[in-house]
């Protein structure tokens, strides 16, 4: 599970690696500044947070809680394109250009964020370089995800979906820890299950596989990768372009 942060001006100790708020780590008081922007908000697990197709501009910049980016395909079927968790900052695209949401954000499990209006973020970010920047890698980020992803996530098998989204986790907030690299975020496995739209005993099942044939170990919260290479077999994606 994530970890849980106090919500607040000053809550910008320590936030998952890769995520919006650990690249201002070098710039605190930047962080509090967005931080106190907006106001905060609860989300229920399965609650939206964003809608596809809706025209709105606000920005949320997420506090706790994991939640899951989708989009839906020509023939109806719901896409997995990412993974969002405390610390990142979702529906900054409608506030740069103004057009309907291009993706949906649902919570995994228990959310909190702030949400922040259009024009506050924007001045923020015009008298905060350190926050441009940090928007900027995460946008190139984001991008190259999105160009690399492939296949239609629902029709995939649990054990599919279950390598895929711990790929997704180490690509975006992978860690180097011993013999492996480390998925920062904690997340039960019930959260996990949320996210691959599956049963967690499926999900516990699928973990278990992976950790047989030493591909992933796993700890209590936290899962390390031991082959990248197996999960990318186990995901069916095939290695990334260099």
């Amino acid at each position: 599970m994530s970890e849980r942060r106090t919500e607040g001006p000053g809550a910008v100790d320590r936030w998952s690696h890769g995520t919006f708020l650990a690249e201002l780590a070098g710039s605190p008081e930047v962080a509090k500044t967005l931080l106190s922007l907006g106001t905060p908000r609860s989300y229920e697990a399965g609650e939206h947070l964003l809608t596809e197709g809706l025209r709105e501009t606000f920005v949320l910049l997420l506090l706790d809680g994991v939640t899951k980016v989708t989009t839906t395909a020509e023939d109806g079927h719901t896409a997995l394109l990412a993974i969002r968790l405390g610390g990142d900052l979702v529906g900054e695209f409608a506030a740069f250009d103004n057009r309907p949401r291009s993706a949906g954000v649902t919570a995994a499990g228990a959310v909190t964020a702030r949400r922040i209006g259009q024009r506050d973020f924007l001045e923020c970010l015009d008298g905060h370089p350190a926050a441009g920047v940090a928007v900027s890698r995460m946008l190139v980020r984001k991008n190259r995800w999105s160009v690399r992803r492939r296949g239609d996530f629902s029709g995939c098998p649990v054990a599919t979906r279950v390598a895929r989204v711990l790929l997704d986790l180490v690509e975006d907030y992978g860690e180097p820890g011993h013999g492996g690299v480390l998925i920062g975020p904690r997340l039960t496995q019930a959260e996990l299950a949320g996210l691959v739209g599956a049963r967690e005993r499926r999900v516990h099942q699928a973990l278990g596989e992976l950790a047989g044939q030493e591909v992933i170990q796993v700890g209590y919260g936290r899962t390390t990768v031991l082959s990248l290479a197996g999960l990318r077999r186990a995901a069916l994606l095939t290695e990334p372009d260099g």
